[in-house]
């Protein structure tokens, strides 16, 4: 009995390690994202993309009159991160891509606003 709970302990533990480490290589790529403000952005249609480990988003903003005036997410690899998806609403509405994340879905709010920033990106003047 006492090498079966050994052996149980030991798998518990190897479990904790590994998503662990997977935790803290999504925070760091989340991390090394580029963040950089775009100010000045052409009117049109920009693709972005954005991804970490676990997480990628594929992105379409549209501006007019150097404002952002729609965010369609393409694709958007999320694990338990689908409510992040609402984010680019806020992001309209502060024609920005830095806003505050969704509480519950950080890294995919994270990951999202990346993808809007390369877009915008594709777009400076």
């Amino acid at each position: 009995m006492k090498k079966r709970l050994k052996i149980i302990g030991f798998i518990v533990l190897m479990i904790i390690i590994v998503f662990g480490g997977i935790f803290f290589k999504q925070k760091n790529d989340v991390a090394r994202l580029k963040n950089e403000q775009v100010i000045h952005v052409k009117d049109g249609h920009y693709i972005g993309e954005a991804e970490t480990l676990l997480i990628k988003a594929k992105v379409e903003v549209t501006i007019l009159n150097e404002k952002i005036t729609d965010i369609q997410i393409l694709k958007h690899d999320h694990g338990l991160g689908k409510q992040a998806e609402t984010i680019t609403k806020e992001m309209i509405k502060e024609n920005t891509w830095d806003v505050d994340t969704i509480s519950g879905a950080t890294l995919s709010s994270e990951v999202i606003k990346h993808a809007v920033n390369q877009a915008l990106w594709e777009g400076e003047k």
